[in-house]
């Protein structure tokens, strides 16, 4: 696979566990709670560690996960982030190839900036709330949340500090449970959403965060870590440092900071792809058809409920008489073979009632091909197979969106 360009935002969002939008990292609402002793020890234990953090000055805290692929993969990745005694705060998200991206937010401005994006950053304001500019700065494509710690430095609520454990993707949260203490471990709460759950163990002495387990999703499709933090006082460490802004240009958000580095314009690369009834499919050698491709996998959590717009579009598309193809592209599998891999995609749509059509990128080469866009995302192609539009991660108003772009591609197509 080509390695020029990251993962994109599935890649953050399983680097905080940010494990996909099934709520993304607006506000949340206040968890529920049920009424019996082991859900009011909970409370209690949480409000220890939400006091420790608010009142631990300065500090750095390292989160290191291991994820757990519905293909057996284990993968690393680490988070680091912290708040300096200027208030001015910071965060980093790693893997095996070094860091992803770094944010950085202090004396009225958040910039981030991005692995192999050389020539852009990202900018919002910046008053003090690292979770407020961090929504923004993400937009409604990105699932960030700000760590339950820095959320708990910067004076949240009990309420916000248990919905930052939601950590941008799960549903409302409920306590489901609490174990104290024992045979050296900390206190460990259980915390249930629709959509996956987490337990977090609390240091018995200093009430930090200790340990982390996270499951998100269901049945075959579960994605699954587990991880351990590391804090330390930030004492005389030396303070935050901005990138180096020579030669780069600001942008709003994320998304845009993705789609900066896209070569829109350039013709489309010619792969070959398999449909799941056999038939072969070159997108690019469509001649004056507009074509949509969602990249997706099975394991990638963001790319379930994107697919249930592409399904909504494909559907459209059908039946609108238009000369538009939409194709789900499910890429960056593990699967031995066309046929393992076809059988897997065909199981999840069952699973999920999804109802589009799927191309088989066996070995992620039509992925590198098209320049490593991330999971999810669209690339949409013109009526002369050339790289028209390009959307990062989960699209708000998907469907209109991008109908709105095929007509405008469809009425330039009409002009030549």
């Amino acid at each position: 696979m080509n390695a020029s360009r990251p993962l994109g935002p599935c890649c953050r969002l399983l680097a905080l566990i940010s494990l996909a939008l099934l709520s993304a990292g607006a506000a949340a609402a206040a968890p529920q709670v049920p009424a019996d002793s082991g859900a009011t020890q909970a409370q209690e234990v949480l409000e220890q560690a939400r006091l420790a953090y608010r009142d631990a000055g300065a500090f750095r805290e390292i989160m290191d996960l291991t994820l757990t692929l519905p293909d057996g993969r284990h993968e690393k990745r680490r988070t680091e982030y912290g708040v300096d005694s200027a208030g001015g705060a910071f965060l980093s998200l790693s893997h095996g190839q070094g860091e992803i991206f770094r944010i950085v937010a202090q004396s009225g401005r958040m910039v981030a900036t991005q692995l192999h994006v050389d020539q852009h950053y990202a900018e919002v304001p910046y008053h003090g709330d690292f979770a407020a500019a961090l929504r923004e700065l993400g937009g409604d494509q990105a699932q960030l949340a700000a760590p339950p710690a820095v959320v708990a430095r910067q004076g949240a609520s009990r309420d916000d500090f248990l919905s930052a454990f939601r950590l941008g993707v799960l549903a409302p949260l409920t306590i489901a449970g609490y174990h104290p203490p024992a045979a050296g471990d900390g206190a460990r709460i259980d915390l249930q959403a629709a959509n996956g759950r987490v337990t977090v163990e609390l240091d018995a002495s200093s009430h930090l965060l200790r340990r982390i387990e996270a499951t998100l999703g269901e049945g075959p499709q579960q994605v699954r870590a587990s991880g351990s933090f590391t804090f330390t006082a930030w004492g005389a460490q030396p303070a935050l440092a901005w990138p180096n802004f020579a030669g780069r240009t600001a942008v709003r958000t994320l998304a845009a900071l993705d789609e900066t580095a896209f070569p829109l314009g350039q013709p489309a690369p010619r792969v070959t792809l398999r449909a799941l009834d056999g038939e072969v499919v070159h997108p690019s050698e469509l001649p004056g058809v507009v074509v949509v491709l969602d990249f997706w996998a099975t394991w990638c959590v963001p790319c379930w409920t994107a697919l249930v717009h592409t399904s909504e579009l494909a559907a459209w598309a059908r039946g609108s008489g238009l000369p538009v193809k939409v194709f789900a592209v499910d890429t960056l599998e593990t699967d031995a073979g066309v046929e393992a891999q076809a059988h897997r995609a065909m199981e999840f749509l069952r699973a999920k009632k999804l109802d589009l059509p799927v191309l088989l990128d066996v070995g992620g080469e039509a992925f590198g091909a098209f320049h490593n866009p991330g999971l999810p995302s669209l690339v949409i192609l013109d009526r002369d197979g050339r790289l028209a539009r390009y959307h990062s991660g989960l699209l708000p108003d998907m469907v209109a969106t991008v109908r709105g772009e095929i007509h405008d591609l469809l009425r330039a197509g009409d002009k030549h």
